[in-house]
């Protein structure tokens, strides 16, 4: 009854969602870098517009790549998510089958085209990675005329590109839209969930096991393996000594002072006891003399 499509490969991310073949609601925006936050309130608002589309889903489409790292990433587990909740069958296109669906049948009728998209910062010409300088190298020496592009490009590649004589450019407004092209897909979908398609490949390391040189047998090494004390390296510190240099500052003289003459010593008064042995030793004198 409800069909969902979705598309986060590119430079816009689409939305739709229809119910009996009928658009109830769409929406594009600019992809910022961050889908998980943008694609879950966009799917609230839908909730509040129709709050059984989930019970009654019938359909998911959803662009599998190739496209930028991130966006086909989330776009893809989140469809592939509602699909495992909700069991309903997956419709996986790709990049190169969506955006001719776009195309009038006026201009259809008009060769050749050029499918140009950008991913991340490298062009996605037909299926091949390029740099913007190769591409103008490439259409510049094609006659006049010669291509008809359109995609999604930044406003300097498109400035870039508008510039060759050898391209016709058709602006997005004149291509179908988003919607309208899903209206075209009349395949019913499978039970497989889908795989995201990088135009850059993502970049995993190897894993352990082939890391591994050969495969090593732990029975037969033993229960205790000694391990011999590393050597300790002596480091000899040599201190710099730093002379610094004394820093001289003349001081002026003081004018030397005129010492003062010591003051002559006093005599010392004699005690008595002094006296008394004088006495004494005249008296012995005295004696003496007169023996």
């Amino acid at each position: 009854m409800y069909t969902l499509a979705l598309d986060t490969t590119g430079y816009k991310i689409h939305l739709a969602l229809f119910k009996n073949d009928t658009l109830i609601f769409e929406r594009d925006w600019k992809s910022n870098m961050n889908e998980d936050e943008t694609i879950t309130k966009t799917m609230q608002h839908m909730l509040e517009l129709e709050p059984f589309f989930t019970q009654k889903m019938t359909r998911i489409i959803v662009n599998e790549g190739p496209g930028t790292l991130t966006g086909t990433r989330v776009g893809v587990t989140m469809m592939n998510a509602l699909a495992s909740a909700t069991g309903a069958p997956l419709v996986k296109l790709n990049s190169h089958s969506v955006w001719p669906l776009r195309l009038h049948e006026d201009m259809k009728k008009q060769k050749p085209h050029l499918l140009l998209r950008i991913t991340e910062q490298e062009l996605f010409c037909d299926g091949k990675i390029m740099k913007l300088t190769d591409l103008v190298k490439k259409l510049s020496k094609a006659p006049n005329g010669s291509f008809i592009a359109y995609g999604e490009l930044t406003p300097t590649q498109f400035s870039e590109l508008n510039k060759l004589k050898s391209v016709q450019w058709t602006i997005e407004t004149d291509l179908l839209s988003f919607a309208k092209t899903m209206q075209k897909v009349t395949e019913k979908g499978t039970t497989a969930l889908a795989t995201p398609i990088y135009a850059h490949p993502p970049v995993i390391t190897v894993s352990k096991k082939k890391q591994l040189v050969a495969p090593m047998n732990f029975s037969s090494l033993p229960d205790f393996i000694p391990i011999k004390p590393a050597k300790k390296s002596v480091v000899k510190v040599v201190k710099k000594v730093v002379k610094s240099k004394k820093i001289v500052t003349k001081k002026k003289l003081k004018p030397a002072k005129k010492l003062k003459p010591a003051p002559k010593p006093t005599p010392k008064k004699k005690s008595f006891s002094s006296l008394r042995s004088l006495v004494k030793k005249i008296k012995k004198f005295t004696a003496k003399k007169k023996r």
